[in-house]
């Protein structure tokens, strides 16, 4: 179980009246003779603090408060001891640059007034909390915002009120809704080794007597910082980690367990919020194991039903101890004739259930969406997926953590699968079918199932990716075309549009690439390496009347009941993203309003000459609407009393890794559930010498997307649900409060930009399943 991160809390519960320090230019709440419930963690408002940069007191240390003269008084040799002995992070590059004495006074002003990050220009916002950015980010989601820089001497002053709340509320399984106002002053913390919080760390390294294991009074005041209060929410989503906390600090301070539940006045909060001080259990369980899939808003009301989303990896780049890479499964549970309820628990379908499955046909099972490396690992971790169901992948693109476990997955279902099984459908970019040959091929993997790989031809570069000077092949986003930078009606945005470069994608364009050099290598497809004949090229419809901005879609895929297509991404290969659109149904039969009429009809029906009366239900449910069937008694029967209106076929959008996923917006519109990348984002406090713009760029030069980006084109194509995928190795999947916290920043930044609810957007984790819930009638 977990407790509040070092970063976040370390820097967040400094005494707000330190002169200069980053604290005083935060809104703070101010929690007098309690620790602040979670339960009550979104009910608190800000408190008022104006401060000045002119001295620094150390943290927790009686000595006085060391101002710029003290430092001007100390030789260059005490100066660099002292940036020593207090662990003070020198950026790289710029070590050699403090040679002067002046040089490094002005360093350790600078990051002991700004927390670090000594760079204030560059940083964007310092104050290190979401509430801190987000008057910057209000105007532009996607990155547009203006950041200001901020000098460290300079007066920074914010208006609160000023809030009590009681920690007994939450031991007592109880909400505490009474607050009260007070005008209490902040709270001391005890010294630690490196302020990572405000002000001059102290000279001596020594704890004081503060540090010790002896139970202590809880402090008298406790300031409450943006970043805390996020930390706060989790643990209202998460009790158990909240008992962690507790569970932790009792171990830390030799409470036995026989000893009642922790009051507010038992908690010595300047230990309790000090996570260098305690040692909490992470849970380590995944699938329906996990914490977040009980307690996350998106799953915590979700009701099984017949198709829903695995979210096999959720990383981006290679997998990780925490996450895999991409890979994404759809179940359409009604076509194996069971429905889902999660993790290892599945159930015989009702009778009701079973008309479903015979209205839609035997086949179907489960479909990926990328496989990346590893893919196999990961699926064997889960009964969620089972290899020997997977009917068909679909692969977006061909950068390795989408489809170098493509080979070895096949090779795992092969072991999986009935030989007489029907052969796997794959779809993909142009190129993949000879790859794929040639990586079986090559292993000699004689294992894999029957396959077939079906191309999708000629997808296009979008417009604002320009090949490199060298001409070897590599592509560069021009962000003098980005249309979020420039405006719709910029220069060059759709000067050439997506059909500009010709209607033969990267194979017309780039004689080198593997695409256009695969159809020249001569190895032909082999039963006895799994590759049958029946794959197909799969060609663009430019005139599609689901096109949007003059670019692609294709026809992937249609079975009757669910239909596939796909339309490229703006990414720095050939890529797609996909649309699966389950068709509209027909309205369930009430049989409690036939039977009845039935039975009381049934010799007459039989003198009729109908064998066996109870068909007539079906007669019945396949009236057209403002049918009717007359019975031998003369009850009429209308369609409409008795079958209840068309469903609305649900819609699921998978994104490939893309910098605008413009290209989708008609094929997306009204989807159920929008997956999208939002591979990096910037968060103030984490984030050192950067802000949103700069990342936001970073993001788009490379391909991918952040959670404001993610939220705005959900935002666009009106989806009811979002949920982030793809992230970068730096963001752990793990059920620590450290990376639980900054999941909630990310679908925060979503929310704001989509304008969805807490419980329709989530930041996926491995093995998460979310329900696909029939919403809408037709």
């Amino acid at each position: 179980m977990a407790l509040f991160p070092f970063s976040v809390f370390a820097e967040a519960f400094a005494p707000s009246n330190r002169r200069g320090s980053r604290a005083a230019a935060f809104p703070t709440d101010v929690v007098n003779d309690s620790f602040l419930s979670p339960f009550e963690a979104a009910r608190t408002t800000t408190a008022a603090s104006t401060t000045s940069a002119t001295a620094i007191e150390p943290n927790g240390s009686n000595d006085r408060r060391l101002t710029r003269s003290d430092l001007n008084k100390m030789t260059i040799k005490e100066l660099k001891s002292y940036i020593l002995e207090n662990d003070m992070e020198i950026p790289r590059g710029e070590a050699s640059q403090l040679k002067l004495k002046k040089q490094i006074v002005d360093f350790i002003w600078g990051y002991c007034n700004d927390n670090g990050n000594h760079n204030a220009s560059a940083s964007g916002n310092v104050n290190g909390g979401d509430d801190a950015y987000e008057e910057d980010d209000a105007d532009d989601v996607n990155g547009e915002s203006t950041i200001s820089a901020s000098d460290p001497d300079q007066t920074i002053a914010s208006n609160s009120e000023e809030v009590i709340v009681d920690l007994s509320a939450h031991a007592n399984g109880e909400s505490n809704d009474r607050i009260d106002r007070t005008d209490a002053g902040p709270a001391r913390r005890k010294p630690s080794k490196r302020s990572m919080g405000t002000g001059m760390p102290p000279l001596s390294t020594t704890l004081s007597a503060t540090a010790t294991k002896e139970p202590r009074k809880s402090s008298k005041s406790y300031n409450l910082t943006p970043k805390d209060r996020i930390v706060l929410d989790v643990l209202q989503i998460y009790p158990p980690l909240y008992d962690a906390m507790i569970a932790a600090y009792r171990e830390d301070n030799d409470i036995d367990d026989d000893h009642p539940p922790l009051l507010d006045r038992d908690i010595d909060l300047e230990r309790f919020c000090d996570i260098s001080s305690l040692n909490y259990k992470v849970p380590d369980d995944i699938g329906e194991g996990d914490i977040r899939h009980r307690y996350h808003p998106i799953l915590r009301k979700a009701a099984p039903t017949d198709m829903d989303i695995v979210f096999v990896g959720t990383a981006s780049c290679t997998p990780g101890v925490t996450r895999g890479v991409s890979c994404t499964a759809v179940r359409l549970n009604w076509r194996s004739g069971r429905t889902a309820l999660g993790e290892g628990q599945e159930r015989k379908m009702t009778t009701k259930e079973k008309g479903v499955v015979e209205e839609r046909g035997p086949t179907g099972g489960t479909w990926l969406f990328d496989c990346g490396e590893a893919t196999q690992l990961s699926i064997q971790r889960t009964s969620s997926v089972k290899p020997g169901k997977i009917s068909k992948i679909f692969i977006t693109h061909c950068h390795g953590d989408h489809s170098f476990g493509l080979p070895g997955l096949l090779c795992l279902m092969g072991t999986d699968r009935d030989r007489d099984a029907p052969p796997v459908d794959i779809y993909g970019p142009e190129g993949l079918r000879m790859w794929l040959r040639v990586a079986i091929r090559y292993s000699v993997s004689r294992v894999v199932p029957p396959y077939r790989v079906h191309e999708l031809m000629d997808v296009p570069m979008a417009p604002e990716w320009e090949e490199g000077h060298l001409k070897n092949g590599r592509y560069y986003f021009q962000l003098s075309r980005d249309r979020d930078l420039i405006g719709n009606g910029g220069k060059g945005n759709n000067s050439k549009g997506w059909s500009g470069r010709g209607t033969r994608g990267l194979a017309g364009e780039d004689p080198a690439s593997w695409i256009s050099r695969a159809p020249m290598i001569n190895l032909e497809p082999s039963k006895d390496f799994g590759e049958i004949e029946g794959g197909r090229d799969i060609y663009p419809l430019y005139d599609h009347p689901d096109a949007v901005d003059g670019a692609p879609v294709w026809e992937v895929e249609d079975e009757g009941d669910v239909v596939v297509r796909a339309a490229p991404m703006s990414h720095g290969v050939p890529c797609v993203g996909y649309v699966i659109q389950e068709n509209d149904k027909p309205g369930r039969l009430r049989p409690e309003n036939v039977t009845p009429v039935i039975q009381r009809n049934y010799d007459g029906l039989i003198e009729a000459g109908v064998k066996n009366p109870m068909k007539i239900m079906a007669v019945v449910k396949s009236l057209p609407v403002g049918g009717s069937y007359t019975f031998p008694d003369g009850t009429v029967i209308h369609q409409e009393d008795v079958v209840e209106p068309p469903r609305k076929g649900r819609k699921i959008v998978i994104c490939g890794d893309t910098a605008d996923s413009r290209a989708l917006e008609g094929l997306a519109q009204n989807a159920d559930v929008l997956v999208h990348e939002a591979t990096n984002t910037y968060l103030p406090g984490v984030d050192k010498d950067t802000n949103l713009r700069l990342v936001t760029k970073d993001a788009k030069v490379h391909g991918h997307s952040t959670p404001f980006m993610a939220g705005n084109f959900a935002k666009r194509i009106k989806a009811k649900k979002l949920v982030l995928t793809h992230f970068s190795a730096r963001y752990k999947g793990d059920q620590s409060i450290e990376s639980i916290t900054i999941m909630t920043r990310m679908e925060r930044q979503a929310m704001k930009a989509s304008g969805l609810r807490e419980d329709t957007v989530a930041c996926a984790w491995d093995y998460m399943v979310l329900p696909v819930q029939q919403t809408d009638k037709s």
